[in-house]
Order: C-alpha cells, then sequence, then structure tokens
C-alpha cells in the first residue's frame, strides 16, 4: 500500500467536501454546494486549506487547516454562502474556534474502507509540520466531549487539553498539539 499525503490540489474538491459533510454529520444533499463553496479559494472549506491522503492513487482522506488569523474572514464568507438562515449579526456573536498563532485543524475524514491504517494520524503529523513551518505557535482542534475515544486518540499523537467551548450548541474540548 503506498500511501501519499499532500497538499490539495483543485481536483480534490469533491473529497474536502465529503470531508466537510461528514465531519459535521450532514448528509450528502447539499453536495452541490459545498462542491461549490470548496472550489472556491477564500472559504473555510476551500481546496487551498485542504491537505489529502491517497492510497495508491485514489484519494481517501482529507484533513482541513488553516492558520487561525484567517479565520473570521474566512468564515463569515463561507457560513453565509453555505447556510441560508445565517445571520451575520449573529457569526458576530459566536465564540472563535481558532485565534492568532495557531494553525487549526478543522476537520478531517478518511473513507471507512481506509480507517485503520494510521493515514488520519499522517494527515495529523503533516498539518502539525505545516503549521510550526508557518510560525504557528501550535496546532489547534476541537473534540466533542461525548466522544472520550477520539479523545483519547488525540492525546496518543500528542495533544493536549486546555479549555472547553461550546458551539453551536455543543460542548467541546480544545486541545493543542505545542511545537517542540
Amino acid at each position: 500500500m503506498n500511501i501519499e499525503i499532500r497538499d490539495a490540489k483543485k481536483e480534490d474538491v469533491e473529497i474536502v467536501a465529503w470531508t466537510v459533510l461528514t465531519a459535521l454529520d450532514m448528509n450528502c444533499d447539499d453536495m452541490a454546494k459545498f462542491i461549490k463553496s470548496c472550489s472556491e479559494e477564500d472559504t473555510i472549506y476551500s481546496w487551498r486549506n485542504s491537505i489529502v491522503a491517497t492510497v495508491d492513487g485514489k484519494t481517501v482522506g482529507c484533513l482541513i487547516a488553516y492558520e487561525g488569523s484567517r479565520y473570521k474572514e474566512l468564515r463569515n464568507k463561507s457560513w453565509l454562502q453555505l447556510w441560508d438562515d445565517m445571520d451575520s449579526k449573529y457569526l458576530k456573536t459566536i465564540e472563535a474556534e481558532t485565534v492568532d498563532g495557531e494553525f487549526y485543524l478543522d476537520s478531517m475524514a478518511i473513507l471507512p474502507e481506509y480507517r485503520g491504517y494510521s493515514i488520519g494520524k499522517m494527515l495529523l503529523m503533516y498539518a502539525v509540520e505545516k503549521g510550526k513551518d508557518l510560525g504557528c505557535m501550535y496546532s489547534t482542534l476541537l473534540v466533542d466531549v461525548h466522544k472520550p475515544r477520539l479523545e483519547a486518540y488525540y492525546k496518543s499523537i500528542g495533544f493536549e487539553q486546555y479549555g472547553e467551548m461550546a458551539f453551536f450548541g455543543h460542548d467541546y474540548k480544545r486541545m493543542r498539539y505545542v511545537f517542540a
């Protein structure tokens, strides 16, 4: 099995959109809308903010990650574009998932038949190195408080909890990987 981790290309946009929908536990009814948004260069879920995994040339997973300093600018355009009921005034009241100095790991998904081969870990470590190379202080992510196995997985890679937050009615633990 030949596994490659690389920055996404525009032709990877379908797996990027699938990743977002999978990570958000949404059905694929909105796939066309998400593909359009992921095709753009200045949205939160853009292919430009994505890292993909391939196995023997087939794209099998994706991680969306970006510098925290870009979050609010990217979020506002993306959310207004993707959710018809999103109010720009409401956006201003939502706590930011990430801030300056962080390389934020937003959404990740691996095709089910390729899980268990450490592809997720490879994507995460590629992103951690990318954040470090960009001069960020650490990589961060959110994990649902009701997913202790996922939290344990991130801890096994080297992430540590440093806080909690509520986001769209769900409770999350903030986790970070501090660069050595």
